[in-house]
This record gives C-alpha cells, structure tokens and sequence, in this order.
C-alpha cells in the first residue's frame, strides 16, 4: 500500500505496532523503532494536511450553499410580498366599489375577516397567571440564562443541578 493510500487507521495500526516492537526491544529505542516512529509521523502529518485540505473544501462549498440559500430565500420573499401586495390590490378594489362578492368564470372572490388575538402582559397581574396556567390557559417558560450562570459560579462551586460537558476540539492554524 503506497503512502498516500494508507488510512487514518492503517496509520494507527502502525504506531501500535511501533508499541509492540519497543515492548520487544524491552523500551530500547532502537534505530528500527526511530525510523518507524519517524515514517508514521509523517504518513500522520500527511493525512492530517489531506483531511484538513478536504475540510476547507467542504467550508468553501457550505458557504456557496448558505449563498445559494439566502438569494433564494430573497427570492422567495420578493415574490410572497408580490403575492401579498396583489390580494390587498384586489381587496382594496372590492372594498372601494363596494362589492362582498364576485364572480367570474375562473374564480369567486368575496371578502372575509380574521381575528388575531394577543395578550398583554402588562395588564395582567400575578394572580390572573396563575388562574390561566392552572386552567390550562398558558404555561410557564423556565429559561436559565447560561450566560450568567457561568459568570456567576465561575469561581464559586458549582450546584449539582448544573451539568458542564468539556469536548475537545481542533485548533488549526
């Protein structure tokens, strides 16, 4: 297998088997074992370099895509609010002629309403929360602010309830 074919787990293997040999050499670093180490550290380097080079690629293609997305979803915009300013067009043309209803040969067109309803929580006290969660009317939203959880017990012991999750990552320069 040439170098460059070698994958990220032949070369692995290949440091394995440089532990095997220095355990049969009882720790000797013999000039054998230094030409193997030598040898994996450059096919480990390469492909490193080769899957970094990848990764690059794959960054350049994502940000096409995110491109892509956004003059699509532009598009799509221009032509919802193209859409949407043709039915206050012809709304407006019934409501100024004075019209509920009409017909064509295509199409019926007639005026409708909606409602929207919305609650202000400024004129809602404490008490009026409580009676619509128990009745099933709202819920109540518990949103911890992370950010200010980890200023405040960044040199304080943090409570149990609080899980941090460490991950390595990859620095590449």
């Amino acid at each position: 297998m040439s170098k460059s074919a070698k994958t990220l787990n032949d070369i692995l293997k290949n440091f394995q088997d440089v532990e095997i040999k220095l355990i049969e050499e009882e720790g000797e670093i013999s000039p054998d074992v230094e030409k193997m180490i030598a040898q994996n550290d450059l096919s480990l380097a390469d492909k490193l370099d080769g899957y970094e080079k990848f990764a690059r690629y794959l960054k350049g293609q994502i940000q096409y895509l995110k491109s892509a997305e956004e003059d699509y979803m532009s598009r799509r915009k221009v032509l919802e609010n193209s859409v949407k300013s043709l039915k206050e067009r012809m709304l407006n043309a019934m409501l100024l002629t004075g019209k509920d209803n009409i017909k064509t040969i295509e199409y019926s067109f007639s005026i409708g309403e909606s409602e929207k309803w919305d609650v202000d929580n400024e004129k809602i006290d404490e008490k009026g929360i409580d009676v619509l969660i128990e009745a099933g009317l709202a819920q109540y939203i518990f949103k911890p602010n992370i950010k200010e959880l980890k200023n405040k017990y960044k040199d304080e012991s943090v409570p149990s309830w609080i899980n941090i999750e460490k991950n390595k990552y990859l620095r590449v320069k």
